[in-house]
């Protein structure tokens, strides 16, 4: 890269991170322990709980988005399908049916495959949408590679307290995703690169976003605890054992929906316009991750650029 161009687009991005970022201290997103270690955290963590009505339950209100970090620092239990680190929440007191979409991301080519426990006021359980009821949902827009699924819940007696958690059997299954490289091409119209696509290993801790808000109804007709819906729309609730998740679907250029996702792996789309010398492409990627929030971005592309120049 010539050092005049450098010099300018250095200078650009350290005016563009003053004016609009009050830290300029590059952040990683999130990160989560490798796979191999935070197994063997899990196998020697003590679980917190005798019980499921002993799980500390946090209230989940409707319309809300949390972002959850399952990591050696979160609550684990030994559920009966497994030991697991979790995340409990009391569903809210209404008697209209919710819609709940939840996704775990796929980074460092490992992703958290979720189980999601709906218990009922006695916290007995009464259903459950199992791992393999996650698709794998590819990259589109400013989303990232994820597993993802969306399901019906009518808060009641029968439906009073949902547990995301994993298990032994969906941490024996792996997921291929889309590479960085594949998605710049596709979105740019280039020719696709060579090789095989990436592997995610599922392993005992990730990050997770939990969304929420009110099932639009027609008719005047309830929908059960947990409807079957289609992959577009939701999954069907499975009361039995997960199973490894061996095979996948192919990448979907579909899911529109997901385009203001905030699970968008920045960096690693940077580091692909990087590399195929897009430099115009990476700043306005970094652009975007600073107005999703995440701050120092912009510093980060700009420390990437200076460890590149002659």
């Amino acid at each position: 890269m010539p050092q005049r161009h450098l010099a300018i687009l250095l200078s650009g991005l350290a005016l563009t991170s003053l004016a609009g970022c009050a830290s300029l201290v590059p952040h990683d997103d999130t990160s989560v322990a490798p796979a191999e270690q935070s197994q063997q955290a899990l196998e020697r963590a003590t679980d917190c709980c005798s019980t499921l009505a002993a799980l500390p339950y946090q209230s989940l209100a409707v319309g809300e988005s949390q972002s959850l970090t399952l990591d050696t620092q979160a609550p684990m239990h030994r559920f009966a399908d497994g030991a697991s680190y979790f995340q409990a929440f009391e569903l809210p007191r209404t008697r209209e049916p919710l819609t709940f979409k939840l996704t775990s991301t796929i980074a460092n080519d490992q992703v958290f495959a979720p189980t999601v426990l709906v218990l009922d006021e006695d916290f007995q359980p009464t259903q459950r949408v199992a791992s393999d009821k996650f698709d794998y949902l590819s990259p589109n827009g400013f989303a990232g590679a994820r597993l993802g699924a969306t399901f019906d819940i009518t808060p009641g007696p029968d439906a009073a307290y949902l547990v995301v958690y994993s298990n032994d059997a969906a941490r024996q299954g792996t997921t291929q995703y889309e590479s960085a490289e594949k998605v710049y091409a596709r979105v740019r119209g280039l020719a696709l690169p060579p090789g095989p696509d990436p592997i995610a290993e599922h392993t005992a801790t990730g990050n997770v976003t939990l969304e929420s808000e009110a099932r639009k109804t027609s008719g005047g007709l309830l929908t059960p605890i947990l409807g079957t819906r289609s992959h577009a729309d939701s999954v069907t609730a499975d009361t039995g054992t997960d199973a490894s998740r061996s095979e996948h679907a192919a990448p979907s250029s579909g899911d529109s929906n997901n385009a203001s996702a905030p699970d968008f792996d920045y960096r690693r789309m940077i580091d692909a316009a990087l590399k195929a010398d897009d430099i115009e492409l990476a700043m306005q990627l970094a652009e975007r991750a600073e107005r999703e929030g995440n701050s120092g971005t912009r510093a980060w592309l700009a420390e990437r650029l200076r460890s590149v120049s002659p």
